[in-house]
């Protein structure tokens, strides 16, 4: 192209056509606004980019038109500007602003004089931040008196070339971000092809900010709040993120989201200034695809109510639900929801220890594992027997139980159906002097009524019936001819009263007495199947009376002496028993088995 002019410049490459036409005034000695009359141009359209005006500078200059149109910044909507191949609004770009280089101007004047001046499009857009060539800050010259003055960067660089100078020197060079080459590149090639492509510059700018300072920065920090470079620092955390896609998006969020010191995170709180600003383009198209990929983090993620909105979105089928809103609707508690929860994973209740929601499939999968299930006394109104006996058969493998991070244990009732069928299963008879109940047999064999039905259900009893006028297992009735060989009872832990003295062969009010008289130590507990507080005798006071003193059952069991003939024998002998203040109580100092020693050779 042929050019009108007789003094002409060559065009920087993206530079604004303002800044162009200022430094050809300058080289036609003259200045803007006169320049411009003279040569049938208007300065405030040139500022404005008007097409016609372009075109006309091109011809006068011999500059390609499409060169001058995209570096220039058109206006196209309400504070909305064309940028090169993407668009800004004036929250990311400033079309009447000198925003300069203080290198690259310091390296122009020396080189042609203070008329070489100019500015490139990119330097107008705020998230850029420094120089693609030198890598140090931009800096940004006040505004002149009126706006078309401002435009004239030749103008202004002469009105403040003192700090020009200065910034010149002390400039850091701090090196380009990936974030800002990527804008760079984003206005004068367009999009990247990528899941960002749909983002504007200012799209860009708001969420690498606000993201990096969900990821980066302390809860209650505003961009007001940032410095130059916190603000640098955030906005390329925040496109690191951006630019690695969706997965690695709800990644970070995910990292936002466990960290969050609350009891009770919330994702507005969790994502805070990012959140803020996606929901404020909830009408905009261009960010759907970024809101659409927090919406499905949220849902998967965060407990909401059915009908709750997302960032415009209805949520008509959430995934979560609290553990308390859980127990509000079902019953349920939160201990109880992980307990069975990690039964039904195979894995420890405490690693669920810090879970506050649960997902409604596995809600639905831990109401109906705990529809099957029934605690201890309804387990012993339908057997018809004991809750201490539910207990037993639970020991002897009988029924199965479950326990959910407490103490209080569960039976499956497909476990007390099965027992049932069984019992269902025995022949009918009436009750007879060789057919005995259960309880009687279990009194009269002296075994444990849990250790006969376990025999039973084992095979190892035959003669057994059913009486059907009799509910449960209290209807069993055994063949007093079966005989089942005693088990040896043991002992361990923390003994009830009733335990303590059959460990040491005594009466429950001789221990009352024990304890009463300091031998004995009792500490109170709550029971977990009943919830109330039952006393208990602990291990390492039975094990210090039993070091140092012996009671009359045990040495008459020991030595095979009956317990009514031995007290007699002792007392002949004037073997005193231990001094109790509490009561009488028949134990004796271990010494005393030596006496009983001989009086089994003796007699």
């Amino acid at each position: 192209m042929k050019a009108q002019l007789a003094l002409t410049l060559p065009h920087h490459h993206m530079e604004t056509p303002a800044s162009y036409v200022a430094r050809l005034s300058r080289r036609n000695l003259s200045v803007t606004r006169e320049f411009c009359s003279d040569l049938g141009l208007r300065w405030p359209h040139i500022c404005s980019a008007h097409p016609d005006q372009l075109e006309r500078l091109s011809q006068l200059a011999g500059v390609s038109f499409e060169a001058l149109e995209l570096a220039a910044a058109r206006l196209v909507g309400p504070c909305r500007y064309r940028v090169g191949h993407s668009f800004a609004t004036s929250g990311s770009f400033r079309r009447a602003t000198t925003r300069i280089c203080p290198r690259c101007i310091v390296e122009a004047k020396e080189a042609s004089g203070p008329e070489n001046a100019f500015q490139p499009l990119e330097w107008l857009v705020l998230p850029i931040k420094t120089c693609a060539k030198h890598g140090v800050p931009l800096l940004q010259l006040p505004n002149a008196s009126h706006a078309h003055l401002t435009y004239d960067v030749v103008e202004q660089v002469t009105r403040h070339q003192d700090l020009i100078f200065e910034a010149a020197q002390d400039a850091t060079n701090l090196g380009r971000s990936s974030f800002e080459t990527y804008l760079s590149r984003r206005i004068e090639f367009g999009v990247a092809d990528d899941w960002l492509d749909s983002l504007e510059l200012t799209h860009l700018h708001q969420a690498a900010l606000t993201l990096g300072m969900a990821i980066a920065m302390d809860r209650g920090v505003y961009r007001s709040d940032l410095d130059f470079e916190q603000e640098r620092a955030c906005m390329s955390a925040g496109f690191e993120v951006l630019k690695s896609g969706p997965e690695a998006l709800k990644s970070e969020l995910e990292r936002a989201r466990r960290q969050s010191p609350s009891k009770r995170s919330y994702f507005t709180t969790d994502m805070g200034e990012f959140y803020t600003w996606l929901k404020d383009t909830e009408e905009d198209p261009a960010t759907a695809v970024l809101r659409a990929c927090v919406q499905g983090f949220v849902r998967e993620n965060y407990p909401l109510q059915t009908g709750a909105r997302v960032l415009g979105t209805k949520i008509t089928a959430p995934k979560l639900i609290t553990l308390e809103r859980a127990r509000e609707l079902h019953g349920v508690g939160e201990v109880r929801v992980r307990g069975i929860l990690a039964h039904l994973r195979s894995q420890n209740a405490s690693d669920l220890s810090n879970m506050k929601d649960v997902s409604h499939e596995d809600l639905v999968a831990v109401l109906d594992f705990w529809s099957g299930l029934q605690n201890i006394k309804a387990t012993a109104t339908q057997l018809n027997i004991h809750p201490v006996q539910v207990k037993a058969l639970i020991r002897h493998n009988v029924l199965e139980s479950y326990r959910f991070g407490t103490s209080l244990r569960y039976v499956p009732s497909s476990s007390v159906q099965t027992l049932l069928t069984r019992l269902e299963g025995l022949r009918i008879a009436a009750r007879a002097r060789h057919r005995l109940r259960l309880s009687e047999y279990s009194r009269q064999s002296k075994v444990a009524l849990a250790r006969v039905v376990a025999d039973w259900v084992a095979g190892r009893l035959t003669g057994v019936w059913r009486d059907p006028d009799v509910e449960g297992l209290a209807g069993i009735l055994i063949d007093c001819a079966e005989i089942l060989e005693k088990s040896e009872r043991v002992f361990s832990g923390d003994l009830s009263l009733m335990d303590a003295a059959a460990r040491l062969r005594i009466s429950v009010g001789s221990i009352r007495r024990l304890r009463d008289g300091g031998y004995l130590k009792q500490k109170k507990m709550r029971n977990p199947d009943t919830q109330h507080y039952r006393c208990y005798i602990t291990e390492e006071s039975i094990q210090a009376f039993e070091e140092h003193y012996v009671t009359l059952g045990q040495m008459a069991r020991q030595f095979e002496i009956a317990a009514v003939h031995l007290g007699p024998a002792l007392d002949r002998r004037e073997v005193e028993t231990i001094p109790c203040e509490a009561g009488f109580v028949r134990a004796y100092p271990n010494e005393t088995r030596d006496v009983v020693r001989e009086l089994t050779i003796g007699g």
